[in-house]
């Protein structure tokens, strides 16, 4: 550009560029800087003017550089989310507390991953946004790598008939490792759906054809009933993603076109979905909707009785203060013999099964009879029914607190993703706060027993080292495109 050649511009550019901190931005000002001054400097030039009294009387015309730079820089500078960060915070050492709370301060050694997770949350947050855009592909080609890898961990034995030395931990930790999968893939699909904006249906077939692949890849591995949560909030955040860009008229598919289009390979991927975990569904189903039905003739050691159990004790909550129990009756609610011997429930549709009633009552007799509420509660309720134990423990307006907390998170969220004004940027902050949303509201309706599939987590609450990370990336991410937003310019993507 001829414009730089010119001494005072240089020095114009230069006073300006003091003032902006924030300096990959400096090119992209300067660029544009220079076309307003050229613009001034030929509009003199049609006047008589010299090129070099022209250009001198155009940076004149600027104004003062510093008070320029200044202005610029608060328009294009990085940015903090700093109340959605106080409230992640806020989440995670509350999440820590309860960790205290159930084992003593020896979980606060036990609880590092927490720390982890910070530590994720800032490098995301710090350099996230600009990477994601820029290593999507690649990344979305490790995920399916990795996942055919895991999924011919699970077929090869089986076909081959043929033990896996470590099968068991593999297992678990594969299904750890595809719930951090889908629940990131969330973003990226976003990204390739914006990049294809312009190409009519595509962008939407290559997330439906993801989505379909992580279906069966659920569908051939371990996770079973674990693949109900993440993979519905991938659907649920995807379609609405999908319907959002449409709305804004991102897309340059038509409105009812794409519309059809969305909606029919979303019903197709739910259809999909649920021939492929057919047995799976429809017994999660029962136990969603009517788990006395499945309860009353199984025993204590099924979700379903864990629904029922939770219903129970929330009808029998206060305002403040814990549930009020006899000890006979915190007795028989520790022993499940409320509902086995007293209730309408039969264990194992009266036979013993692999273990009967009075071995279960046993086993639950051997630590003693001074039984304490979380005795009675299931056993893992300190990773499943953390809002559910606040209401039971604590009673329901102490409870307020930590759930208007979580709610407040996800509402402020929100509010910062629809701040950016940078499309991408803000469809992708979107994406992750509508993922967050079907988290919390599957872990709510089991808190309240209507438990669909195995548990998901509370995010930043109820978590372990491979979702704290997922849960970290995805958050550092919504923060991320909010910090990057009025230095990343549109037209690059």
């Amino acid at each position: 550009m001829l414009t730089k050649k010119h001494e005072a511009v240089e020095q114009f550019l230069k006073d300006v560029d003091e003032q902006i901190r924030y300096q990959p931005m400096h090119e992209a000002i300067n660029e544009e800087l220079c076309w307003h001054i050229e613009d001034k400097a030929e509009m003199y030039m049609q006047y008589g003017l010299k090129e070099e009294r022209a250009f001198e009387k155009a940076v004149l015309d600027m104004g003062e550089p510093s008070a320029l730079g200044i202005k610029l820089n608060q328009a294009h500078h990085l940015r903090v989310a700093k109340p959605l960060l106080f409230l992640i915070f806020a989440l995670t050492f509350l999440g820590i507390v309860g960790n205290i709370t159930y084992g003593g301060f020896f979980y606060l050694f036990d609880s590092f991953y927490f720390l982890w997770g910070i530590i994720v949350l800032l490098l995301v947050t710090w350099k996230g946004y600009p990477l994601l855009v820029k290593y999507t592909n690649l990344f979305l080609k490790i995920f399916l790598i990795g996942l055919l890898i895991l999924t011919g961990f699970y077929l090869i034995p089986r076909i081959f008939n043929i033990e896996v030395m470590f099968g068991s931990f593999l297992g678990i930790y594969s299904t750890s490792v595809k719930y951090g999968v889908l629940q990131l893939s969330i973003p990226m699909l976003t990204v390739i759906l914006y990049r294809n904006r312009r190409n009519g249906l595509r962008g939407i077939g290559i997330v439906f054809a993801y989505e379909a692949m992580m279906i069966l890849a659920a569908r051939f591995t371990h996770m079973s009933d674990t693949a109900y949560v993440p993979i519905a909030t991938m659907l649920i955040a995807c379609t609405g993603i999908m319907l959002y860009m449409l709305l804004k008229k991102y897309m340059t598919v038509g409105e009812i076109k794409g519309t059809i289009a969305i909606i029919l390979g979303t019903a197709v991927l739910i259809l999909l979905f649920i021939f492929s975990q057919a047995h799976g569904i429809f017994s999660n189903l029962q136990i969603f909707v009517n788990p006395h039905a499945r309860a009353s003739v199984t025993n204590a050691w099924d979700d379903s009785y864990n629904n029922v159990l939770i219903r129970e004790l929330l009808s029998r909550t206060e305002l403040f203060g814990e549930v009020q129990l006899s000890d006979e009756e915190l007795l028989r609610y520790t022993t499940s013999q409320w509902y086995y011997e007293d209730g309408e429930g039969r264990w194992n549709n009266g036979e013993d099964g692999w273990i009967s009633l009075g071995r279960h009552v046993e086993l639950k007799l051997r630590s003693g009879v001074d039984f304490e509420i979380e005795d009675a509660l299931p056993q893992h309720y300190l990773n499943n029914y953390r809002i559910s134990y606040w209401i039971i423990k604590y009673g329901i307006i102490p409870a307020l607190v930590p759930i208007s907390l979580i709610l407040l998170t996800q509402i402020v969220m929100f509010a910062v993703a629809l701040k950016i004004r940078n499309r991408l940027g803000k469809l992708t902050a979107l994406a992750g706060c509508m993922a967050f949303s079907v988290q919390n509201g599957f872990y709510f309706l089991g808190n309240f027993g209507f438990q669909f599939g195995s548990f998901g987590n509370l995010p930043f609450v109820s978590e372990g080292m491979v979702s704290i990370t997922g849960t970290m990336v995805m958050a550092g991410l919504i923060l991320s495109a909010y910090r990057f937003d009025t230095v990343v310019r549109e037209e690059r993507f």
